[in-house]
């Protein structure tokens, strides 16, 4: 039986960083992964291989990943994990480890709809369901695409399937509206807008839930809300769940929200960690469980207990899931909580609204920036941050994120200091952030 000083089950990021960053801890340990799929497959590019913006093979992360590292990757099933004699067993073979990592990931929900199992419904995760669905747009009998789900991925792939082909593409939402559970509601209504305006062929219904999917062998309507829409193929983006089957079956604590960890990632189980998509999250601002099933989160984390496992490591202060997505031309981007959520969680906000441009306003090619900052008003502390507009948003999300897990204040979020370069910012006195903290500031100077 094959020994491992860290074995990890997994698939994902979580993976691959895991083993890459032990490695960079010791040259010396013994270092494995047991993998399900035959291939490992990066999740988050997987819409826009749908718009030939890379290939479908592109989305496969190489096995090199884990192996150059000199480590060893078995393709098998763990089924079982015996935590007193340190043995993780599955389908084909056993190891035995001195530390066990589960980075087991998360599937896709499938909720029980009548007709759900009939043929062109899709769960787009792995790279046998990405392949289907290429072919699926390809074929000339595909004329309308349903997505079940208005979060990140579904607004994705309605995007990059219409900018793709001619398809009638339809987004069914039960929440009153796309990316709610990431934006507030006067964000939501910019990115339908997007939607509407760029293909008079994309249908969006909200607040509706799917009642049952028709059809003979394979799926031909729709129906919800008592009404029908012809439906070629099905996308069910409905949101994943924490895979956690073998933490249950093997005895560690877990629950429909994640594996349960401690700031270290230490499981109920001696000498087991978990981390990525599989594990409960929580937010530092309220230090309540929150949802971080993100890849960036996955990498971070692996990073953090790869050093915790050789003795360099520190806490986990939990998750403030810096996120962004595209729709047509706008970008959208949040971090932390949104004003929604916070004052559904007693938490007595001020926000900060502020309009800027992506360059210089002189220059031809200048867009508009809109944007929101959100402090607890009891001492003021950034907790969250939304914008959009026809730029790269990801540095302001991240370092807003970055304030929020360091407890920045509206004053140091006043004192922000930027780049400032004509054809790559806006003029330094109207900088997007700064400006939202002073939409707060003299509303406090001012009362």
């Amino acid at each position: 039986m094959k020994e491992f000083d860290v074995l990890v089950v997994g698939g994902g990021p979580a993976l691959r960083e895991c083993i890459r960053t032990c490695r960079l801890m010791s040259s010396e340990a013994k270092l494995g992964a047991v993998r399900l799929d035959k291939v490992m497959i990066n999740h988050c590019a997987m819409p826009y291989a749908l718009a030939k913006k890379t290939t479908v093979d592109e989305v496969i992360a190489p096995d090199t990943l884990v192996t150059r590292w000199n480590a060893g990757l078995f393709i098998d099933q763990a089924t079982q994990i015996d935590p007193k004699q340190r043995v993780v067993k599955c389908a084909n073979d056993s190891f035995k480890y001195r530390k066990l990592v589960l980075a087991t990931g998360s599937d896709p929900i499938k909720p029980p709809i009548s007709g759900i199992d009939l043929k062109n419904i899709l769960t787009i995760r792995h790279f046998e369901d990405l392949k289907q669905l290429v072919k699926l747009l390809d074929s000339p009998e595909t004329k309308n695409v349903v997505i079940v789900g208005g979060g990140y991925i579904g607004v994705e792939f309605a995007y990059v399937i219409k900018e793709r082909a001619s398809q009638n593409v339809t987004i069914i939402e039960l929440l009153p509206h796309l990316l709610e559970a990431s934006l507030d509601d006067e964000f939501c209504v910019v990115a339908e807008e997007e939607l509407r305006k760029n293909g008079v062929n994309i249908y969006i219904y909200t607040g509706s839930k799917v009642t049952e999917f028709k059809g003979k062998e394979k799926v031909e309507k729709v129906v919800f809300d008592g009404k029908e829409i012809p439906a070629d193929v099905v996308i069910l983006a409905i949101g994943v769940a924490p895979a956690i089957e073998l933490a249950q079956t093997s005895g560690i604590k877990a629950d429909r929200q994640g594996i349960e960890v401690d700031e270290y990632f230490r499981t109920s189980a001696e000498g087991i960690y978990a981390i990525g998509d599989a594990i409960k999250t929580i937010s530092p601002v309220t230090g309540d469980s929150f949802p971080g099933r993100l890849g960036s989160n996955a990498a971070l984390e692996a990073r953090m207990l790869a050093a915790n496992l050789f003795g360099r490591g520190r806490p986990f202060p939990g998750v403030v899931n810096p996120s962004g997505t595209k729709v047509f031309d706008l970008s959208f981007g949040m971090v932390g909580l949104t004003e929604r959520y916070a004052r559904e969680k007693g938490i007595n906000c001020i926000v900060g609204r502020a309009s800027s441009t992506s360059i210089y306003s002189m220059l031809q090619g200048a867009k508009p920036v809109e944007g929101k900052l959100i402090f607890k008003e009891d001492d003021l502390t950034v907790i969250g941050a939304q914008l959009y507009g026809d730029i790269n948003l990801v540095g302001l999300i991240d370092l807003v994120g970055q304030a929020i897990l360091r407890k920045f204040t509206l004053y140091d979020m006043l004192d922000l200091i930027h780049t400032t370069q004509l054809e790559l910012s806006p003029e330094p006195a109207v900088n997007i952030l700064p400006r939202c903290a002073e939409d707060v500031w003299k509303r406090i100077i001012g009362g």
